[in-house]
């Protein structure tokens, strides 16, 4: 039986043919689900962006540090959740198609990380006073406003990677 598909095969090679495999529905699967914990761990420093920014001349110094703390352990989250991320895309190339976008995501991802460890840094509580408290209510609308933009940039990669890799769509909760 082999025999009599040689010479098929024989054609369909010399003739320079190539034929593409989709990449197997696991892997897909896999960094699908891998991406989505990722993109969970960033909206929550979005969000918890955001209620920094909420009624900020009027939050006492407790919740300004509160709020701070919070914010910092959403980065070191999402940082390391962006690393195991990192680890994924760097393993292996979902498929040619998206090799390229695969490659804008990871740098995206580099780029996110970086951010997300200076916010960790940044919105270190510590010591609780109401001095580090102001110092956060100075500079936390201009350092929120650099995490959105890293954040923006990182999703906009994250959709172009999604569509490219032709990801299995995440099942609503």
């Amino acid at each position: 039986m082999l025999a009599a598909w040689l010479p098929v095969w024989a054609v369909l090679a010399g003739h320079g043919a190539v034929i593409r495999q989709d990449p197997d529905s696991a892997l897909l699967y896999r960094f699908r689900d891998a991406v989505a914990v990722t993109s969970d761990s960033i909206e929550a420093v979005r969000g918890l962006a955001q209620a920094f920014r909420n009624d900020l001349r009027l939050a006492s110094p407790t919740l300004i540090l509160a709020r701070a703390t919070a914010l910092q352990n959403a980065c070191i989250s999402g940082a390391s959740a962006l690393r195991r991320l990192q680890g994924i895309l760097a393993a292996r190339t979902v498929s040619r198609a998206a090799a390229r976008s695969q490659a804008q995501f990871r740098t995206a991802a580099e780029e996110t990380v970086a951010a997300l460890d200076r916010c960790a840094r940044s919105w270190d509580p510590l010591p609780r006073t109401d001095a580090r408290a102001d110092t956060l209510r100075a500079w936390g609308p201009y350092r929120t406003a650099q995490l959105d933009q890293l954040v923006n940039r990182y999703e906009m990669a994250r959709h172009a990677f999604a569509a490219a890799a032709k990801l299995p769509p995440v099942p609503k909760r």
